[in-house]
């Protein structure tokens, strides 16, 4: 019994820990979509920031995709994360038109949505996050205005038409320049690429346009028309503004520094925020709807204090996604490491199982066993009931075994082979039989009948010691009397005597 509470104890303390063990490998993670409009430097800079955010927060998983200026894919890839039902869509809409019936489906399938960098038509989603676009127009505007003197031709070169930054820098934009008669406003609509811009603006003074600013309603289409300046020579004549302020070398900050441009706004992405706004949503905590991002143009006055704080930043988003691929790999081993207790816990828990299961026959075995061997031993009367377990054949073995030894019993010199051949065995053949049915060999067996059957006389009649002892086979008396002590705790004489006091 000591051996089963044991068990029992080792199971709990295996089960309990497997099971704290399987929770920490499969607790659900949150899984947060991001839906970029396109690709670009831009674009990947939100991303990277976001993913060094993630592991600010246990069991978040991102799911990334681009619809490379394509509203009609990216509409599809939102309606994907639906399907696979996302925790949440951060979505940066390529259009107001083919983008918003995706957003609203999502809302409707009660999955929060942020906005960011762009709106859509439609009040169904959660929160909104980004710069603001409207602000970034005017601060141009005000800028170009300034450094024109109010006066000359400033090329307006838009992104795609239905982006809401496109729409909502150009009315910042104009909402400054009406103010300012003497400076005439050419817009050119183009769609983000550098080599678009590059060819409107050529296409534009072939014509005999003129330009003395340009307004780049991104960096990349600021440098498609400083390509087209510098190749006709006449980059020094025209202030370029271009709206991103993007690190890194040819990138926007980097442009004012060698003076191709004269400005590029500081267009924010802070991706650790967008991941904490979405983070209080999935954790239910107090949150902004509508969430405005502040920002700057660079110039030539603070583009080098500008730079230093982006290689400061840089190297510290290094160092954290060196940390965060370590993490990784420290958790990835962490969980497979996980994974190998528990499989250990569930081979552990077979083999104990196995144990058990073979100390219970063995333990069944041995009480049926003892039962054919009490049985046998005591010769009670319908003792054969005890047989019934046994087939027929080993039945009349033992039935006949225990007739030999009844026969023989008073024959001290009785030995095994002799009741072997009689049984027509071998002495090692009824030693395995005998052992197998009974647990004890057929010496033992023979001992603790005659022993049995002594008590019994001694019980019973009036015969000596030495005479009980001669009866039941012992041809010592002084054997005899150990033998019988160590069998019942007490010496002949004295059970005798133990007799006649109670018949008294």
């Amino acid at each position: 019994m000591k051996l089963m509470k044991r068990l029992y104890i080792i199971l709990i303390v295996l089960l309990s820990s497997m099971l704290l063990l399987l929770d920490s490998c499969t607790q659900k993670k949150m899984v947060i979509g991001v839906s970029q409009c396109c690709s670009g430097v831009w674009r990947e800079k939100v991303n990277n920031e976001i993913r060094l955010a993630q592991y600010q927060y246990k069991n978040v998983d991102l799911l990334f995709t681009t619809a490379e200026n394509d509203g009609q894919r990216q509409a599809r890839q939102i309606d994907s994360m639906i399907a696979r039902k996302v925790d949440l869509i951060v979505v940066a809409p390529d259009n107001v038109n083919d983008v918003t019936p995706a957003i609203e489906r999502a809302y409707r399938a009660h999955i929060p949505v942020i906005l960011f960098d762009r709106k859509v038509k439609t009040t169904h989603y959660t929160a909104s996050i980004g710069g603001d676009n409207v602000e970034a127009g005017r601060e141009v505007a005000r800028f170009l205005a300034s450094k024109l003197d109010g006066k000359g031709t400033v090329v307006e070169i838009t992104g795609l038409k239905d982006a809401s930054p496109v729409i909502e820098r150009h009315r910042g934009f104009h909402e400054v320049m009406k103010n300012y008669p003497g400076i005439k406003v050419v817009t050119l609509e183009s769609n983000w690429k550098m080599e678009r811009a590059q060819e409107l603006l050529k296409q534009y003074l072939d014509k005999g346009g003129h330009a003395d600013g340009v307004f780049g309603h991104s960096d990349l289409g600021a440098i498609g028309a400083f390509l087209e300046a510098e190749r006709r020579g006449i980059d020094k004549q025209i202030l370029i503004v271009g709206i991103d302020g993007l690190p890194g070398e040819w990138e926007g900050v980097d442009r004012v520094k060698r003076g191709q441009f004269a400005a590029s706004y500081v267009y924010p992405t802070q991706g650790e925020k967008i991941m904490g706004l979405a983070m209080n949503i999935l954790q239910g905590k107090p949150y902004k709807k509508n969430n405005v991002m502040k920002s700057f143009l660079a110039t030539q006055e603070n583009c080098d204090a500008i730079a230093l704080q982006y290689q400061d930043l840089e190297a510290k988003m290094k160092n954290l996604d060196q940390i965060s691929d370590s993490l990784d790999s420290y958790s990835e081993v962490s969980r497979i490491q996980k994974w190998m207790i528990i499989v250990a816990i569930v081979i552990v828990l077979v083999l104990l199982f196995v144990i058990y299961y073979i100390y219970k026959v063995y333990r069944k075995k041995l009480q049926k066993q003892k039962a054919v061997a009490r049985g046998f031993i005591e010769n009670k009367e319908g003792w054969a009931a005890e047989l019934n377990h046994l087939d027929e054949s080993d039945r009349y073995f033992m039935d006949r075994f225990k007739k030999k030894i009844l026969e023989n019993m008073g024959n001290a010199d009785m030995k095994m082979d002799d009741l072997g051949a009689q049984m027509q065995l071998s002495k090692v053949q009824l030693y395995r039989k005998v052992k197998a049915m009974t647990g004890k060999t057929p010496a033992e067996l023979l001992k603790e009948m005659r022993l049995q059957r002594a008590y019994t006389l001694l019980q019973q009649t009036d015969k000596t010691i030495s005479e009980v002892s001669a009866e039941v086979g012992f041809a010592l008396p002084g054997y005899f009397s150990s033998c019988f002590k160590k069998q019942f705790g007490v010496l002949p004489t004295d059970f005798r005597n133990e007799q006649a006091s109670k018949k008294k």
